[in-house]
């Protein structure tokens, strides 16, 4: 058996895809403007895409064809901005306030009851652990008065 040495450069590279992986925001790694639909385009760090309506993104609204064609995305990739005009914008806060325009209601419910579902703590775990050791959870009695 012989044992792989890992080199500088494979560890940064894991290290960075596992920050990648682990990013709780949306990060911008491209922004453009698509004139034919009067959208932003926005391609995320996990190679996703947004094509956002301009007439949604408050801050764009005046703003003409050529200086949206100066959009830039910041090096951390937090934000879309138009640096001469001023105009910053945050890519999670843009991305979270648009999805439910972009989904059926029913659809973006279902995404966060079931992110919500899977939180863990360490009082459920050991709750859960607990549990287990007794043969699972244990059954609802059901609450009957004799009259």
């Amino acid at each position: 058996m012989t044992k792989h040495q890992i080199t500088d450069a494979e560890y940064a590279a894991a290290l960075a895809a596992g920050e990648a992986e682990a990013e709780p925001e949306v990060r911008a790694q491209a922004v453009r403007y698509v004139p034919d639909r009067d959208a932003i385009e926005i391609v995320t760090t996990r190679n996703a895409g947004f094509l956002i309506p301009r007439q949604w993104i408050g801050a764009l609204q005046d703003v003409s064809a050529e200086d949206l064609a100066r959009l830039e995305v910041w090096p951390d990739g937090s934000a879309i901005e138009i640096e001469d005009r001023g105009v910053h914008i945050s890519v999670h806060g843009l991305v979270t306030a648009i999805l439910p325009a972009m989904l059926p209601p029913r659809a973006v419910a279902a995404i966060f009851a079931s992110r919500g579902g899977k939180a863990t703590s360490d009082a459920k775990r050991s709750s859960a652990q607990a549990n287990g050791r007794k043969g699972g959870r244990p059954r609802k009695t059901s609450r009957t008065e004799a009259a």
